[in-house]
């Protein structure tokens, strides 16, 4: 598959015409209705509002898109959608997306509304639980799937349940659709591994051990125990069973990853091709293999693709650089136990934090069981020996945390905007300040910080986005 040919970024597809457009210019409407009483960007409620009027919508305008890339999995999809994107830009695609996050049906249909016909490809972002029916709806070329870890646990009770939605979302894909999976992943890869995916891993130089954050090692297909050959974090690796003799494939895309010391340098390897990338984290080489993985088949070499991948800059929340009252701020999105821990380990790594803001709500969008804090590799930031703020709706649950951690936190303030001010009392200017959050905590502390700028922030009020 090549994006450049046939109805590519020079041959304009077909554009809304009759009804298609009356109800795009409708929900379009709408969203600007949205953006000018403050009640969010209305990246989703275009599609809410197309989806009442005309629930067919999302299946006859995916008709006529070509080269369509869905990507779905617990974590990571942001990231690596945003990655695929940067990649088939730089080789003069133009691309349609869900960008701003809004990633269920309604998402994705605000964004077939916005199509112009001139795009060469299309990359979707897809909540787990909507997976099956834009598959269904879509018919995607391809489908990336990230990983799976515990999140969400009032939505999806148990990790099992997202590996089945994934893999039967697999199994939907049209004829001649290319799935690209992570081997690392031990429950994902076995699930999958029949329909012969493109598989991805990383390779870092200094493994980790299991930690609570971890989901239990046991072979997916025997329940006996897991053995490493090459571990990366939290159940990630390439394994084997001793028990059964089942053990994970090699990829066909090996990233190998070197962390800079800072949350925002990461340095990755692939085929000879090294460069240095503006995200840290280990969880990021896999979002890049990820999308090193998918642009391949558009018959993009890794060489290009890792090279375009040195001008990537981060999305909203995900290490993201914020300069507000002469400090610097590091957002990083944390909302689960997975990505909580590999944000502490950036931060904690990174010498230049001066303070840490924990922000964690408990809202729809986060998920409402926020006990996985007590799995989430906080007594990292105790030992780091900087200052420590909760904010958020569940502000004095993650001072709670901190005390059973052996530590305290400095300031107790769920108001975000009250909590900056106590910032700027604690820190001095200059200092970097890193910014632990669940996705509303996040929305809700960029429109803080950016104010009436916030035409760069998604909907903050839009209580289904994840």
């Amino acid at each position: 598959m090549d994006p450049r040919d046939g109805r590519g970024a020079n041959a304009p597809g077909p554009v809304l015409r009759g009804w298609d457009a009356l109800i795009a210019a409708v929900g379009s409407g709408v969203a600007s209705l949205s953006r000018s009483i403050g009640a969010g960007a209305g990246t989703s409620v275009p599609g809410v509002v197309i989806e009442r009027l005309d629930p067919g919508f999302i299946r006859r305008r995916a008709r006529t898109l070509t080269f369509t890339t869905v990507v779905s999995g617990t974590n990571g999809k942001t990231t690596t959608a945003a990655m695929l994107a940067t990649i088939l830009e730089a080789e003069g695609v133009r691309v349609l997306s869900n960008a701003s996050g809004a990633n269920l049906v309604r998402g994705v249909v605000a964004a077939l509304a916005s199509a112009t016909g001139n795009e060469g490809a299309a990359v979707f972002e897809v909540d787990e639980a909507a997976l099956p029916r834009v598959v269904d709806s879509v018919q995607p070329d391809v489908l990336v799937l990230t990983n799976v870890f515990r999140d969400q646990l009032d939505r999806f009770a148990e990790p099992e349940i997202v590996v089945r939605l994934l893999s039967d979302s697999a199994r939907a894909l049209p004829a001649g659709s290319v799935l690209i999976a992570n081997v690392d992943d031990p429950s994902l890869w076995h699930a999958v591994e029949d329909l012969r995916p493109i598989g991805f891993g990383v390779e870092v130089g200094v493994p980790t051990t299991s930690g609570h954050e971890s989901d239990p090692e046991v072979c997916p297909r025997c329940g006996g125990a897991l053995r490493y050959r090459r571990r990366t974090f939290a159940h990630l690796g390439a394994v084997g069973c001793a028990a059964c003799g089942w053990e994970s494939s090699r990829p066909a895309f090996l990233i190998e990853a070197a962390e800079e010391g800072r949350v925002d340098r990461l340095r990755l390897s692939i085929g000879g091709r090294s460069h240095e990338l503006k995200v840290g984290g280990e969880h990021n080489a896999y979002n890049a293999a990820a999308a090193i993985a998918a642009a391949s088949s558009f018959g993009i070499p890794p060489s290009r693709s890792i090279d375009a991948l040195a001008s990537f800059a981060p999305k909203f929340g995900r290490a993201e650089h914020l300069a507000f009252d002469e400090r610097s701020f590091w957002v990083l999105l944390a909302k689960n136990p997975v990505s909580c821990v590999t944000a502490t380990r950036q931060i904690e790594s990174d010498p230049r934090i001066r303070a840490v803001v924990v922000l964690v709500n408990d809202l729809a969008a986060d998920g409402r069981d926020v006990s996985w804090i007590w799995d989430a590799g906080l007594d990292e930031l105790v030992r780091l020996g900087v200052p420590v703020l909760a904010g958020g709706l569940r502000a004095h649950d993650i001072a709670l945390r901190f005390r059973y951690a052996g530590g305290a936190v400095d300031v107790v303030e769920p108001d975000v905007r009250s909590l900056l001010r106590a910032v700027r009392t604690i820190t001095q200017p200059g200092d970097d300040v890193a910014v632990l959050a669940t996705y509303t905590a996040m929305l809700e502390f960029r429109r803080a910080v950016l104010g009436s700028r916030r035409a760069g922030v998604a909907d903050a009020t839009e209580p289904v986005l994840r």
